[in-house]
């Protein structure tokens, strides 16, 4: 730091000296009593204070329901009729105009023939944001947060009505169980009968009326032995 005094006269507007002196309360030619309000003025100017830290602002649960919006207690409302802009907000649970406390529809048809849809007039401010959302668009942002809340629901939240019935498998098909049945020892089974060739069973040879009639035959002519 420098160990001299450095002396520059400085012109300062006579109307910025006597505001000096009514906000100081030191008369404004008196430049000895003004001279450290305005060194620290200089100074801030350099070196501003940092802002103080905002607190957080308490959560509230007071607004006012509008259908399936709703508007927390600070929401600004907007609506212009001609051109000209007119404003409510919500305070408590009311939406207040001019101290009066005025329904949505109302707020929109203040002005003009009273048919007007606030949901297409009204323009919505929500606390702590800049943007300005139409009324109808916040309604249907609404709507579909609501929609997506019930499609992703837990699958054992569905009504009976909704779930699907799934047929049961088919039962398994066993074979049925064979007997065996034990064959008696020293008996033969008869053999099954031989198969023709194109008409049916072949009958044995020798036997039948034919067969007899041969057989008596033949004895007769047949000499008798001594």
């Amino acid at each position: 730091m420098s160990t001299y005094s450095l002396h520059f006269p400085i012109r300062v507007p006579d109307d910025v000296l006597v505001e000096l002196g009514e906000f100081t309360g030191t008369f404004w030619s008196d430049s000895f009593a003004q001279e450290p309000f305005v060194i620290e003025a200089i100074r801030n100017y350099i070196k501003p204070a940092p802002p103080a830290a905002q607190q957080p602002a308490a959560a509230t649960e007071a607004g006012y329901q509008w259908k399936q919006v709703f508007l927390p207690e600070g929401t600004r409302l907007r609506a212009s009729f001609g051109r000209q802009p007119y404003f409510a907000t919500v305070v408590g649970a009311e939406i207040k105009y001019d101290g009066h406390a005025v329904s949505p529809s109302c707020f929109a048809n203040l002005h003009g023939s009273g048919n007007r849809n606030a949901w297409k007039a009204v323009w919505l401010r929500l606390p702590g944001s800049n943007e300005w959302l139409l009324a109808d668009v916040c309604r249907s942002a609404r709507k579909a947060a609501i929609a997506r809340l019930h499609e992703g629901g837990a699958p054992a939240d569905k009504r009976p009505a909704d779930v699907e019935s799934t047929p049961a498998p088919p039962a398994e098909r066993r074979p049925a169980a064979r007997l065996s049945v034990p064959r008696p020892t020293g008996i033969h089974a008869p053999a099954a009968p031989a198969q023709g060739q194109g008409h049916g069973v072949q009958r044995k040879t020798g036997s039948g009326k034919a067969a007899r009639r041969r057989k008596r035959r033949a004895a007769k002519h047949t000499p008798a032995s001594p």
